[in-house]
């Protein structure tokens, strides 16, 4: 027990010496008090990076194809839907909404792409969050030049 008390006065004091450093620094107006490990961490309230789709399809690491809905195949319903996606620091998709495609695919869509996983996308060396584009796209046979769907995102 004895022990476990010394640690935590150890622990005290020291996080009484930084948070005394780093207040009469700032009084101060030195810089060194902005040097400090948690400096290094981007600010949570920043706005996220804007990153093209071919950019964060190079940065996925782990992905899994949505299901194909039974029906959709049954009514040969092929097309293109258009996700918009905020990646997190960690590399995952932290917010997610479908722009446009054929409405039995979307929700496929959205229930695979939230599995995915990317490499953080570094600023200055430091991860950030991102918004990007992902597009998903259904064709029947796996052949891309079959007609979409005319509810499907325009191609581009």
């Amino acid at each position: 027990m004895l022990m476990d008390s010394r640690i935590v006065a150890c622990i005290v004091n020291c996080l009484l010496a930084t948070s005394t450093i780093v207040s009469a620094n700032a009084r101060l107006g030195d810089d060194a008090a902005l040097a400090n490990p948690l400096a290094d961490v981007p600010a949570p309230g920043l706005k996220p990076v804007n990153i093209p789709n071919d950019v964060a399809d190079g940065m996925l690491i782990y992905k899994i194809n949505p299901e194909y809905p039974a029906k959709a195949k049954k009514g040969h319903i092929s097309g293109i839907v258009i996700l918009k996606a905020r990646i997190s620091q960690a590399g995952e998709i932290s917010d997610l909404r479908a722009q446009c495609g054929p409405e039995i695919l979307v929700e496929p869509s959205l229930k695979a792409v939230r599995e995915w996983k990317y490499r953080p996308y570094l600023l200055k060396g430091k991860p950030v969050e991102v918004d990007t584009t992902i597009k998903v796209v259904f064709a029947l046979g796996g052949k891309k030049k079959l007609p979409f769907s005319k509810d499907s995102c325009p191609a581009e």
